[in-house]
């Protein structure tokens, strides 16, 4: 049998302004719950009273706090920049895929330089430091879609306490939604995720994980 409160849940976390509302104290219960009752007997397929999604949304909202139900707090290790960079984008064909191959053994790195690679379903896009652009753009005879210049690079480093943890991907990527900072790539590994975006905004990006930086003794 679902329960009254496992259903509020399941529709107040899809609503991601709702559920602040809900966490900060400045919810209508009531409007709310008046709002969504529907829902909630098509979903639980019982008849459900405004006043039992009320008590269900005041359990809930003393389950989590005053805190921002979907933000988690990340403590970063540390922060590291790379700039210039640049973004090329092809069409993924058969001929790319085999070219991709010597990419990596053909262009010499050093711990200055970067360069990453992702494969999509349809593309394949490749970041790389300015300086060995030309070097990587005369490995391969097809003609990219896209050349993005004058990109930076900022990674963020953390515990791998984390990787099991949700939320810990979105609560970074919501710092960028807020400041209304595209991002051009997203490129993750084990303990480090590196933001790609536009060298214009930088410093803002720095700021935002300034605080989120673990002072080492």
């Amino acid at each position: 049998m679902i329960s009254i409160q496992s259903v509020v849940k399941e529709i107040i976390y899809k609503d991601e302004e709702a559920l602040i509302a809900l966490s900060r104290g400045y919810m209508n219960l009531s409007g709310y719950a008046k709002q969504i009752q529907k829902s909630v007997e098509h979903q639980s397929k019982k008849g459900v009273h405004v006043p039992s999604i009320i008590m269900a949304l005041s359990r809930i909202q003393k389950s989590i706090g005053k805190k921002h139900p979907l933000v988690v707090p990340v403590e970063v290790d540390f922060i590291t920049t790379k700039l210039p960079l640049a973004e090329i984008v092809y069409d993924k064909s058969s001929s790319l895929m085999k070219e991709l191959k010597n990419v990596y053994e053909s262009v010499s790195l050093d711990n200055n330089e970067f360069l990453s690679m992702t494969l999509g379903t349809r593309e394949i896009t490749i970041i790389c430091s300015e300086y060995i652009l030309q070097k990587t753009l005369k490995k391969f005879k097809e003609q990219p879609k896209k050349i993005e210049r004058n990109l930076a690079g900022l990674c963020i480093s953390f515990s791998d306490m984390y990787y099991e943890k949700p939320n810990i991907t979105f609560s970074m990527i919501r710092k960028f939604a807020v400041e209304k900072i595209p991002l051009s790539e997203t490129i993750s590994t084990y303990t480090e995720i590196v933001f790609v975006f536009k060298q214009e905004y930088l410093s803002r990006a720095l700021n935002m994980f300034s605080d989120d930086l673990v002072t080492k003794k």
